[in-house]
């Protein structure tokens, strides 16, 4: 059936796992959309009946005169909600200066565009030498923070990117250390990044397992991106790589938090391929005999685990229409 028609949740926390869960990020790969093709499409979506699953539009800052170019079908009766990803700073000493004038620079465009376009929030990549040891992590945030305060977003959500390397499982404990100094959850959010285009850009299910276990201990919210289209772990033909599936992490965070279980155990049900394991029921959420109330599940989806960036809109509806966990 087309996507255009109504979707219908099987049960409840299908739709507490779906409500504005996707960060439509049609201009990123593998889509890689023109600009003007991503907005449309985009834009369409949001006339669909499904839009309530749909969450802001992402672009980088390059994208704002192409924006511009876009903006004659824009309306401040319903206005456009962006989320940016500001230019990198190189270094430490860079965030401020990088920061400010990007932030300048969104307050300006935002004006030309006389409320048809709002500032959901941001997603930002922390320096390399941020995460050094427990002091520059502290002072990496502090720094981006006191950019933030000192223009017209201080209220707008940032999501802080921590680096995919070497030193990843080392710099993680700093990492949300230097977030949680901050004590702005509500503001200062984390951000993993789940895929590419190489291998090198997918985390092992040991890596995100760690992030997410981190996340838990210390109830810090984050978003999680980049080849996360599908809702269960699978291999990849085009791309000859395990992918992460959405509905592995999300089920992770709310069973993991509830069952109290260690990095290990969430690794678990990151690394299961098989859908069958995967249960929606009228009370909440199953997985090989590990539940959570639908409650729990909630709480979780506002407070923890808050969005996924997915470069396709309809490739994650049709998988789960084809799981039966939507219907027409």
């Amino acid at each position: 059936m087309p996507l255009s028609s109504p979707s219908f949740p099987a049960f409840s926390s299908v739709k507490t796992l779906l409500n504005g869960l996707f960060d439509y990020a049609g201009l990123f790969p593998p889509a890689s959309l023109p600009f003007k093709d991503a907005i449309v499409e985009y834009l369409a979506h949001r006339q669909e009946a499904d839009d309530w699953m749909l969450g802001p539009f992402v672009m980088t800052y390059g994208h704002w005169e192409e924006l511009v170019a876009c903006s004659e079908g824009l309306s401040a009766d319903s206005p456009l909600p962006i989320q940016l990803l500001p230019p990198p700073a190189r270094e430490m000493a860079d965030i401020e200066s990088v920061l400010s004038q990007a932030l300048d620079q969104a307050a300006a465009y935002l004006e030309r565009f006389e409320g048809r376009v709002t500032l959901a929030g941001f997603e930002w990549k922390l320096p390399m030498d941020a995460l050094l040891e427990a002091s520059t992590a502290v002072l990496a945030i502090s720094r981006i923070e006191a950019a933030f305060d000192a223009s017209d977003f201080a209220d707008r959500p940032r999501y802080l990117e921590i680096a995919r390397d070497e030193a990843f499982l080392r710099q993680l404990p700093l990492y949300f250390l230097a977030l949680g100094a901050q004590q702005r959850p509500d503001r200062v959010r984390a951000k993993i990044r789940c895929g590419g285009m190489k291998s090198s850009d997918f985390p092992s299910t040991g890596e995100l397992a760690a992030f997410l276990h981190a996340a838990l201990r210390t109830g810090y919210p984050f978003k999680a991106t980049a080849g996360l289209h599908h809702p269960v772990r699978h291999f990849n033909e085009g791309q000859h790589m395990m992918m992460h599936g959405f509905l592995n992490v999300f089920f992770a965070v709310t069973i993991g938090r509830c069952q109290g279980l260690d990095a290990a155990g969430i690794e678990d049900i990151l690394a299961d391929t098989d859908p069958s394991h995967f249960t929606f029921t009228d009370r909440g959420i199953e997985w090989n005999g590990l539940s959570a109330s639908t409650t729990e599940f909630i709480r979780d989806r506002r407070q923890l685990a808050l969005s996924i960036g997915s470069c396709s809109f309809d490739e994650p509806r049709q998988d789960l229409h084809q799981l039966g966990w939507l219907s027409h």
